[in-house]
């Protein structure tokens, strides 16, 4: 298959780049810089062959256009759209500035939106294609730091799920997933003192990528919550408390 991956300097990005690369697939990554670690992986990636790389930012539309275009010219076409990239910013609401605001809606919710208006049009020119969004928890739930983070990514969940009703005929899937904090190698070599074996590891994300774009079925319209149990708790709270609400209405007519 031919992968399109956004944010893959590192984190998980960088993680499925290998991952799909070592896997005998062709891999574009799109993002301000080449993967950065002390093992060379950047090296390893591009003398695999199987490796490509446009640095610029998804924020950019001069940029979107090059990167897709260049990953046309290097795979042929692109099979898969993984949108990765992400910005994330936890201040409290009167501690943000106008343009964080701007940054956080723009890679988080935008960027993602104009990759897929670029790229979808070429899978239906192909008859197939699956596209995968990365959201967040944070896009489900809500907390006095998030919002920055999480208005954005409640409106990517929305909008895969959008999309995915207009492409559902046309042989392309768009699905999201929604996980928590997660570990990353990156993130345990930054952060050692971080409790990371209580954290979702980056291997179960990985996992579902797999498993909505190997399958034979085409799985679509669906958003993977991967919440740990407190966080499922307190949304299923919620969707319960909001379901309350609705009810109450009919009782002020």
């Amino acid at each position: 298959m031919n992968i399109f991956i956004t944010g893959i300097s590192r984190g998980l990005g960088k993680e499925l780049a290998v991952h799909y690369t070592e896997s005998g697939h062709k891999v574009f990554g799109f993002s301000r810089s080449l993967p950065e670690h002390p093992e060379g992986v950047a090296k390893k990636l591009l003398d695999s062959g199987n490796f490509a790389h446009y640095a610029g930012s998804v924020n950019n539309d001069a940029d979107i256009d090059a990167a897709v275009d260049a990953a046309v010219k290097f795979m042929g076409s692109v099979d898969v759209l993984i949108n990765n990239a992400a910005y994330k910013n936890f201040k409290m609401p009167d501690e943000i500035t106008a343009e964080e605001y701007r940054e956080a809606v723009n890679t988080n919710l935008t960027a993602p939106i104009l990759i897929c208006r670029k790229i979808f049009p070429l899978m239906i020119k192909n008859g197939k294609g699956k596209i995968i969004n990365l959201s967040s928890n944070a896009g489900m739930v809500s907390y006095a730091g998030g919002t920055a983070y999480c208005p954005p990514k409640a409106g990517l969940i929305n909008y895969s799920q959008s999309l995915a009703k207009f492409l559902k005929n046309k042989n392309i899937s768009v699905n999201v997933i929604s996980p928590p904090t997660f570990s990353t190698d990156d993130y345990r070599r930054t952060s050692p003192d971080i409790n990371h074996g209580r954290l979702l590891q980056s291997e179960k994300v990985i996992k579902i990528i797999d498993h909505i774009i190997l399958s034979e079925k085409l799985i679509t319209g669906k958003n993977y919550p991967v919440f740990r149990l407190k966080t499922w708790l307190k949304y299923y709270y919620y969707r319960q408390f909001e379901l309350l609400e609705y009810l109450f209405q009919f009782r002020l007519k």
